[in-house]
């Protein structure tokens, strides 16, 4: 099935990939400083835009009922996409590029890290940054509270300079550039989502982690992140040869 996710794509056809997956409220150009970064470097990323994020479709009825497994739909789709081109350029003798790295933040890390466990063909390897992995009384607090996260976005959307200000005057190192983007897609994203309390893929967490089967780095780190302390040490003792972590402190 054809991908109808929005995307941001730079760099040649044939060059290495990397797909970025954003997190929850965010979108593909708040990642604009990563975009350039990588391409500058001889990639070519391709930054999307998730269901009800940015220029993506809104969500509707029946797949915001299954939205976790949809978010996983979603990049399958995309990443078939890719595949499908990469193996209709090798047939008309044009150099194509291999199979891409998945690189995803929070909702996009989980994202990432379950359709490479799923369909290890399509990636090369997975980068999670702080992935938003969740457990079943976990999930059930995020619908629970999910009213006040709406609450926050019809805040933003209300009065957006004030929370760009916000949070470059709480975070002075972060690009200008990124909490611009970043606080725009919060005024567009789609409420009905963020009502659900979805964050990822329903996916055991610890069954994501025991299949993957490709190179696969996990980042977090020790400030304001959900994978910390216990929640880390419960991935690593899984003992899963193709995981590495690296945690940044601060």
């Amino acid at each position: 099935m054809h991908s109808s996710l929005a995307r941001i794509t730079v760099g040649r056809d044939d060059a290495p990939t990397l797909v970025l997956l954003h997190g929850i409220t965010s979108s593909a150009i708040s990642q604009a400083d990563a975009i350039n970064h990588w391409a500058r470097h001889g990639y070519r990323v391709i930054a999307v835009d998730a269901r009800g994020h940015g220029l993506s479709p809104r969500w509707e009825g029946a797949k915001l009922e299954r939205a976790g497994e949809q978010l996983v739909d979603d990049a399958l789709d995309l990443l078939t996409d890719l595949d499908t081109q990469a193996a209709g350029r090798a047939a008309l003798g044009l150099p194509a590029a291999p199979a891409p790295v998945v690189l995803g933040h929070s909702m996009g890390g989980v994202t990432g890290l379950d359709v490479a466990a799923r369909r290890p063909d399509l990636v090369d390897a997975a980068i999670a940054e702080d992935p938003a992995f969740t457990t079943p009384a976990w999930n059930r607090l995020l619908r629970l509270g999910a009213f006040r996260q709406v609450r926050e976005m019809e805040s933003i959307a209300a009065d957006p300079r004030a929370r760009f200000e916000k949070e470059t005057r709480e975070n002075p190192t972060w690009s200008h550039r990124e909490v611009r983007a970043s606080v725009e897609a919060s005024t567009g994203v789609g409420l009905g989502f963020i009502a659900v309390g979805c964050v990822g893929p329903p996916t055991p967490w610890e069954e994501v982690i025991d299949n993957l089967a490709v190179p696969t780095l996990i980042v977090t780190g020790t400030d304001r992140v959900v994978l910390r302390g216990e929640y880390l040490t419960n991935i690593t003792r899984r003992a899963n040869p193709r995981i590495s972590t690296a945690v940044v402190v601060g």
